[in-house]
C-alpha cells in the first residue's frame, strides 16, 4: 500500500478574480497505489456547459477505471477529452487548457495542453516546469525570447494548442521524474502564474509551512499587486513530505517476470494470436451491435415508445463499454437518462402522481435540449397534459371537500367545472369518475329538495287542519290545495289522495252548512210572508170584526189564525175574498 507508506498533503485555492464566474476546475483522487491531479482552465464563455469541469472529469474517470502512468494511455485520455469538447460544442466552441499529473508516490508523469503549468520545486529551487503551447513559449524554445519573459509576454495567451480546437490538438509531456522527500508540485492556471514571477513563487514557498499556507500566500502576493483586472486563478500545491521507497529487489523480480512472460509468449504464441483474433472479432461484433441498437433506439424514440427505446439504448451502451468507446458511452448514457425520465413520467402519470410526473418530464425536457432525436413538442405535450390532469385532480379534490361538508350546490359547480376541464384535457378516467360524483351530488340535492317540499306540504296540511278546526273552511280548502300541489310535484300520490279526501270533507261540510242556511232562510221568509198577509187582512176588516180577528190572532198560533180567518170569511163574502188572498200569499 504505497499511500500508507508515504506522506502526501494537498491544498488548493481557486477564485473568479474580477469575473463573476470561475471557469477554472481542479480535482484529484489519491488511491492506494497511485494518485491523479487535474487542473483545467475554461477558455470559452458558454453558460450551460463547463468545458474545464467536463474535460477534467473525463480524465479522472479514465484514471479511476484503470490507473496507469502510461504515456500512451494518458495521451488517449486527453484525446478523448478533446473529442468530447468538440462533440458538445453545439451552441459555441468549448475550449480548455488542461494539466494532468499522475504519480505512484515515488515518481510522476505530467501531460498538458494549453497554458496551465506545473512547477516542480525542490529545496527552495525550481527543478523543472512544464511547457505550455502558447506562441510566447514557442518563441522561447526557438531562442527568440528569453525564458523568464514568457511569463508576462503578450503572446502568452495566444495558444497554438488546446482541448476543443477545430483540428487535431497537441500536448507536451514531462517525462517520468523521480521525487524525493520534501518535493513540492505546484499546479497553476494562467490567471495565477502570469501575475507572479519565479522569485515570488519561491519566496512564498520559503515562508509557508504547508500546502495551505503556500497557496494562500501565493494568492495574497497576487492580489497585493492591486491590478485593475484579475482573470480566474487557481493554485494547487502537492507536498510530498515522504515518498514511497521502492524495494531494491523489485527491479530484478520485474525482469524475471518479463523473461517468463516472453517465454510463455513464444510457447503459446499461437494461442495468443488466436485469442487476439477472437478479441478483435468480438469487438467488431460489439461495434456492429452498438450501431444497430442505437439506430433501433432512435427509431423507437421517434415513434414515442420510450420504454423500448430505453432498452435499445442500454444494449447499445453495453456494446460501447465492451469496445471501450467512451464517446458513444457518454452519448448513450445521456439518451438513457432522457428515455428513463420519460418512462418514469408516464408511470407517475398513470399512478396519478402528477407532481412527480411533472418533475420527470421537466428533467427530460432539459436533458433533451442537446438531442434533437427527442421531440420537444412531444415532451411539452406530455408536460402540458400532466399539468391539465393535475388541475382537474385539484378541482375534484376541492369538490370532494365541499361534498363531504354538505355544500352540495358548491360541490356540483366544481364537479361541472372539473368535467369540462377533463373533456378539454381528454382525461377519460376523470370524466367517468366526475360523472359518477356529479350524479351522486345531484341525487343528494334532489333528496334535499324533496324533503324540503315535504316539509312545506306538511306545513300547509297542518295549516288546513287548524283552519278546519276553527271553522274557516275557505282557508282550509286553500291550504289543502297548496299541500296537494306540492305532494303532486314530488310524486307523493298517497298524500295527494289524502288531501283530496280532506278537501272533499271540507266541501261536504260547506254544502251541509249551505243547505242549513238555505232552509233557515226559507223558513224565515215564509214566516215573514204570513205576518205580512195577516197584517194586510186586519187592515181591511170592519172594526168589530177587526177586533175579533185581532183577538183571535193574538190568542192562537199561525194555524189557528188561519182557521179564524177562514171562519170569519164564512160569515161574509168579503171575508172569503181576503181568505183566498191570504192563502196565496202563504203558499
Amino acid at each position: 500500500m504505497r499511500r500508507e507508506n508515504s506522506d502526501v498533503k494537498t491544498a488548493f485555492v481557486s477564485e473568479a478574480g474580477s469575473l463573476l464566474d470561475n471557469r477554472d476546475y481542479f480535482a484529484y483522487t489519491e488511491l492506494d497505489d497511485m494518485a491523479c491531479y487535474v487542473l483545467a482552465d475554461g477558455l470559452d464563455e458558454d453558460q450551460q456547459q463547463r468545458s474545464a469541469e467536463l474535460a477534467a472529469k473525463i480524465i479522472l474517470e479514465n484514471f479511476m477505471e484503470k490507473p496507469t502512468m502510461s504515456k500512451w494511455r494518458i495521451r488517449r485520455w486527453l484525446k478523448e477529452a478533446h473529442e468530447t469538447l468538440k462533440f458538445e460544442s453545439r451552441r459555441m466552441r468549448l475550449k480548455a487548457s488542461l494539466l494532468v499529473v499522475v504519480t505512484d508516490y515515488t515518481k510522476y508523469v505530467c501531460a498538458s495542453s494549453g497554458n496551465t503549468r506545473l512547477h516542480h520545486l525542490r529545496n527552495g529551487r525550481l527543478l523543472l516546469k512544464s511547457n505550455d503551447q502558447s506562441l510566447a513559449q514557442i518563441m522561447a524554445d526557438r531562442g527568440k525570447l528569453a525564458p523568464d519573459r514568457v511569463y508576462h509576454h503578450e503572446e502568452s495567451s495566444n495558444l497554438m494548442q488546446y482541448l476543443g480546437m477545430p483540428e487535431g490538438f497537441g500536448m507536451s509531456f514531462v517525462r517520468k521524474t523521480r521525487m524525493v522527500d520534501g518535493d513540492v508540485l505546484l499546479l497553476s492556471s494562467a490567471g495565477l502564474w502570469k501575475g507572479l514571477d519565479l522569485t515570488e513563487i519561491l519566496d512564498s514557498l520559503s515562508e509557508a509551512k504547508g500546502p495551505e499556507e503556500f497557496t494562500d500566500t501565493l494568492e495574497e502576493v497576487l492580489l497585493s499587486k492591486q491590478s485593475y483586472y484579475y482573470d480566474n486563478y487557481t493554485a494547487a500545491a502537492v507536498y510530498m513530505n515522504k515518498v514511497y521507497q521502492d524495494d531494491p529487489k523489485k527491479k530484478w523480480r520485474i525482469i524475471r517476470r518479463i523473461l517468463i512472460a516472453a517465454l510463455v509468449f513464444f510457447v503459446l504464441g499461437g494461442g495468443v494470436l488466436w485469442a487476439t483474433y477472437r478479441n478483435i472479432e468480438k469487438k467488431a461484433e460489439a461495434a456492429a451491435n452498438l450501431v444497430e441498437y442505437q439506430q433501433t433506439g432512435d427509431q423507437y424514440t421517434q415513434q414515442g415508445d420510450y420504454s423500448k427505446a430505453l432498452k435499445s439504448y442500454s444494449q447499445a451502451r453495453n456494446a460501447a463499454i465492451k469496445i471501450k468507446d467512451r464517446l458513444h458511452k457518454i452519448t448513450l448514457t445521456d439518451k438513457m437518462k432522457i428515455a428513463q425520465a420519460l418512462v418514469d413520467g408516464d408511470g407517475h402519470l398513470k399512478n396519478q402522481e402528477y407532481d412527480k410526473a411533472i418533475i420527470s418530464y421537466q428533467l427530460a425536457q432539459k436533458q433533451a435540449e442537446n438531442y434533437p432525436i427527442f421531440s420537444e413538442a412531444d415532451i411539452q405535450k406530455k408536460l402540458d397534459q400532466t399539468k391539465s390532469f393535475a388541475a382537474v385532480n385539484e378541482t375534484v379534490k376541492d369538490a370532494d371537500l365541499k361534498f363531504q361538508s354538505g355544500e352540495y350546490s358548491a360541490a356540483k359547480k366544481l364537479y361541472e367545472q372539473a368535467s369540462k376541464e377533463a373533456i378539454q384535457a381528454s382525461y377519460t378516467d376523470a370524466q367517468k369518475d366526475v360523472a359518477t360524483k356529479l350524479n351522486d351530488t345531484q341525487a343528494k340535492l334532489d333528496d334535499i329538495q324533496q324533503q324540503t317540499q315535504e316539509l312545506r306540504a306538511e306545513k300547509q296540511e297542518k295549516r288546513g287542519d287548524k283552519a278546519l278546526d276553527a271553522g274557516n273552511y275557505d282557508l282550509a280548502v286553500d291550504a289543502y290545495g297548496d299541500a296537494q300541489g306540492i305532494y303532486q310535484d314530488i310524486d307523493k300520490l298517497e298524500k295527494v289522495l289524502a288531501m283530496e279526501r280532506k278537501i272533499s270533507k271540507v266541501e261536504a261540510e260547506q254544502d251541509k252548512l249551505a243547505e242549513e242556511a238555505k232552509s233557515a232562510a226559507d223558513a224565515a221568509s215564509a214566516a215573514s210572508a204570513q205576518a205580512a198577509a195577516a197584517a194586510a187582512m186586519n187592515n181591511s176588516m170592519p172594526a168589530a170584526a177587526a177586533g175579533t180577528n185581532a183577538a183571535g190572532t193574538a190568542a192562537n198560533s199561525p194555524d189557528t189564525t188561519a182557521s179564524g180567518t177562514s171562519g170569519t170569511a164564512a160569515g161574509t163574502g168579503s171575508g172569503t175574498q181576503y181568505g183566498l188572498t191570504d192563502s196565496r200569499i202563504a203558499r
